[in-house]
């Protein structure tokens, strides 16, 4: 299946992998789990069953014979057997960090984006936003500008909005946002008056929305409101700390870590514990962002997106990178992982 040789016997199923760093391609992902990927294949269905008595046996296949990897289940397949092309396998132990790098190698990063941008962020957000965006996301064929608007005419959008929604048109990566920005605003009532929703929360719960029309004449830059079960008949509306412009930031940030191939969470520790991060990151200049009811503070290095959440005396950080080389020199500081892409 895929690059992977699958061998069904009387006694055991046998997998034997190729080595490389392929995400979401047949082969070792971490220290715990296993992609099968290729054309369809209805015999072997039946032998990756959560239930399947017969054990899963792994191999990758190196340069001076078969490395064995330990025994495993799965944990995912296509649920028809004539759709049987992919399966997700868990080790029943983990593999070494020894082991997993000769098995899943991780390649030298390459260019990385740098972080000149943030210090833009006090002066001109705006353009920090460009910046950012341009840097960190893929090009793609970029989208047609569109004509259509809910909010009058494009002009008629604070500038901040309309400058996002230039950029995605350069990086459509922007509008497949977990949380999206939506391409169309629409117009909407609350407590507080007329409001212009611009990004919505995946599940529904939640939406971010300015005033419209505006509060003000002229107001360029309006301050953004978070309601939260906007379906209700008294939703809850709690006023951001950002302006728009540095708001829009915020979230783009956010979701890019949200939307990162490559993420290391570390469990709650020791604030104490983050001293050698300092002189590696570089703070955003922005106040804590309120995404999942937690205050959390930015950070950046090269190729590299940070979020903290701490008091007095606990943190725990997230960390997002487009490489996976990008994350494994911080395996040096001796964090407790409850993820590690790296």
């Amino acid at each position: 299946m895929g690059s992977a040789l699958i061998g069904v016997g009387a006694d055991a199923t046998v997998v034997i992998l190729e080595p490389g760093d392929n995400s979401e391609v047949s082969g070792v992902q971490d220290s715990t789990e296993v992609l099968l990927r290729g054309d369809a294949v209805p015999a072997l269905h039946s032998r990756f069953d959560f239930w399947e008595a017969l054990p899963l046996h792994l191999f990758v296949r190196l340069d001076r014979g078969c490395l064995p990897l330990g025994t495993a289940r799965c944990r995912g397949r296509s649920s028809a057997p004539a759709d049987f092309d992919r399966a997700r396998l868990e080790f029943d132990r983990p593999l070494t960090r020894e082991m997993l790098d000769a098995v899943r190698p991780v390649p030298a990063p390459g260019p990385v984006p740098g972080v000149d941008w943030v210090d833009q962020v006090e002066t001109d957000p705006i353009r920090a936003l460009e910046s950012f965006v341009l840097g960190w996301f893929p090009t793609e064929e970029a989208e047609p500008a569109g004509k259509e608007s809910t909010a009058g005419e494009p002009d008629d959008l604070p500038e901040a909005l309309a400058a996002f929604h230039r950029l995605a048109r350069l990086r459509p990566a922007v509008y497949r946002f977990r949380n999206p920005v939506l391409k169309q605003p629409r117009r909407a009532s609350g407590p507080l008056g007329g409001r212009l929703v611009f990004a919505v929360d995946g599940e529904g719960t939640r939406d971010w929305s300015i005033p419209w029309p505006p509060q003000e004449l002229g107001e360029v830059d309006p301050r953004v409101w978070l309601t939260e079960d906007p379906f209700l008949a008294d939703p809850e509306t709690i006023l951001e700390e950002e302006p728009l412009s540095r708001f829009l930031l915020q979230y783009t940030l956010y979701e890019a870590m949200n939307a990162a191939l490559y993420q290391a969470w570390t469990y709650c520790m020791p604030t104490a514990r983050l001293a050698p991060l300092w002189s590696m990151l570089c703070p955003v200049p922005l106040s804590p962002f309120l995404p999942a009811y937690t205050a959390e503070r930015f950070f950046v290095a090269p190729g590299l997106l940070t979020r903290i959440s701490s008091d007095e005396n606990e943190a725990a950080v997230a960390f997002a990178a487009l490489h996976r080389a990008t994350l494994t020199p911080l395996l040096e500081h001796g964090f407790r992982w409850s993820r590690f892409d790296g």
